[in-house]
């Protein structure tokens, strides 16, 4: 009996001394693995991790590491299998990460939707994997499963990382759009004309990589006379932090519209919540030239865009034509779904329809509220439209009331 008790316990010393030894191997294994994978040493690092899931295959520490060195070694199997061996229901936000980054080196579409189909179920619900699927779909030039993923998100509230990749994969996918806008200007009963000027708006736009052109034609009508505003348009991007703004117009009737005239901005974001803005506007008129210098402050708070504005200049019978302007957007959905309001005093140079009013009368204040609204319609349309009021100073010392309401729609394609 004592002696079956210590063949017992013989047995029972070595298992222990076997089981800690190869803790203590594969311990310094990953351990070695991970100082070579922090020195970019991938190939190294994945014998080492292999040797370790060889001696101790439920390590998870080790197949995590595998995973990462797998990934950068372009060993897509390699690491979806490990990843399936990995993700289930009560894991799947663990190694959310390394799923999407999986999603994200996908070389083939075979690779790409055979993954996909094994981890969907995992993150039915997740926007994040749906936008990387988008991205990965994009890049492999297979536009259609990308279209038809992003109109699943179309109706989907978005957070602000969330809402500028979707902006940047719907520019790639629909790089042309095209919109049509009417403007209702109506004077009330304290002007001695009591009409309504009405100016129709026609525009195409093309996304160009992460940049945009614009060309607009303005038709407007006030009174009894008539002109046409040809614009060319540009938000150019010049790095991660700042881009610009120009805009290049002209017409024929230089005492309704500019004959020539030219906008600029160049917007810097500061922090990651602050960008700042700082331009000109120069129009030329028959009858005189006109400067404007634009400053502007934007904050994005959550679901809120906040920017406050200043147009000073130009300085017309001594006194200098001012603008100021605080802009609010609340973002529903996306960048497509959102309203907006704009309170102000002054007329600002980018009015071309009300502009000149200011020009001729520049001590006459005003004082504005415009209250809009866009929402899109599926995945290609988009509605807008606004209600707005104005009263300003009249030269007969009394002030005139001024109502106006705009609506547009866009499509893209």
């Amino acid at each position: 009996m004592k002696e079956l008790i210590m063949i017992i316990m013989t047995i029972v010393g070595v298992g222990f001394s076997y089981a800690q030894n190869t803790k203590v191997n594969t311990d310094s294994l990953y351990y070695q693995a991970k100082e070579l994978h922090s020195k970019k040493k991938y190939k190294a690092a994945l014998v080492k991790v292999n040797e370790g899931l060889l001696i101790a295959p439920e390590y998870i520490d080790i197949r995590v590491l595998r995973i990462r060195i797998c990934q950068q070694l372009n060993k897509f199997n390699q690491a979806s299998e490990d990843l399936y061996t990995l993700i289930n229901t009560n894991t799947s936000l663990t190694y959310r990460n390394l799923t999407f980054q999986q999603i994200a080196i996908a070389k083939t579409r075979k690779e790409l939707t055979t993954f996909i189909a094994k981890t969907s179920s995992f993150y039915a619900n997740n926007i994040d994997y749906t936008l990387f699927q988008a991205e990965a779909y994009l890049r492999l030039n297979d536009r259609t499963t990308a279209k038809s993923l992003m109109k699943n998100i179309g109706n989907t509230s978005l957070n602000k990382n969330q809402k500028y990749r979707y902006r940047q994969i719907t520019k790639q996918l629909n790089k042309n759009q095209i919109g049509i806008y009417h403007e209702f200007l109506s004077f009330l009963n304290e002007y001695p004309q009591q009409k309504t000027w009405n100016t129709t708006r026609l525009e195409y736009l093309r996304y160009i990589g992460v940049n945009t052109v614009t060309a607009r034609v303005s038709y407007s009508n006030r009174f009894v006379d008539d002109a046409i505003l040809y614009e060319l348009e540009s938000y150019p991007v010049f790095s991660k932090k700042s881009y610009g703004f120009i805009n290049l117009s002209t017409s024929k009737k230089t005492d309704f519209f500019q004959s020539f005239g030219i906008r600029a901005s160049v917007f810097y974001t500061v922090t990651k919540w602050i960008e700042v803005e700082g331009g000109f506007r120069h129009l030329n008129y028959r009858h005189a030239d006109f400067t404007s210098y634009v400053f502007g402050l934007t904050s994005y708070q959550n679901k809120f865009y906040l920017n406050a504005r200043a147009f000073i200049g130009p300085k017309v019978e001594n006194t200098l034509v001012q603008n100021y302007q605080l802009n609010i957007r609340y973002y529903f959905k996306n960048n497509e779904d959102y309203g907006y309001l704009r309170i102000g005093t002054g007329i600002s140079p980018d009015e071309s329809t009300r502009f000149t009013q200011i020009t001729e009368n520049p001590s006459l204040n005003s004082h504005y509220c415009t209250l809009g609204i866009s929402k899109s319609l599926g995945y290609k349309y988009n509605l807008m439209g606004s209600v707005g009021y104005l009263n300003e100073d009249l030269q007969n010392n009394g002030t005139g009331n001024q109502i106006s309401c705009s609506i547009g729609l866009k499509y893209s394609f």
